[in-house]
C-alpha cells in the first residue's frame, strides 16, 4: 500500500493490487491516471479519470477508456 502527500492538505493513495482496483470500483471512487517517469517524483496527469469500469492484469477500464496498468499510475485522493 503506498500514500504519498502531495501537501499538507492533499494525500493520495496509488492503487497497484485487483484488490485496490476491486475496492475503488465497488465503492464508486474517481480515480486519476498519471504518468510518472523515474526522474518525476510528481508526474503528469494523463486523464482526470473517473470510475473503474473494469480491470485485468495487463489493463484498467476507466470512464470509457482503457489503460495500461504498468506503464501508468492510478491515484485515489484521501481529503
Amino acid at each position: 500500500m503506498v500514500y504519498r502527500v502531495v501537501n499538507l492538505s492533499t494525500t493520495y493513495k496509488v492503487l497497484e493490487s485487483d484488490t485496490d482496483f476491486l475496492t475503488a470500483a465497488l465503492s464508486q471512487t474517481k480515480v486519476s491516471v498519471w504518468f510518472r517517469p523515474e526522474d518525476d517524483p510528481e508526474g503528469h496527469i494523463m486523464d482526470y479519470g473517473g470510475i473503474v469500469e473494469g480491470y485485468s492484469p495487463e489493463s484498467v477500464k476507466i470512464a470509457g477508456g482503457r489503460f495500461i496498468r504498468e506503464r501508468f499510475e492510478f491515484r485515489v485522493y484521501i481529503k
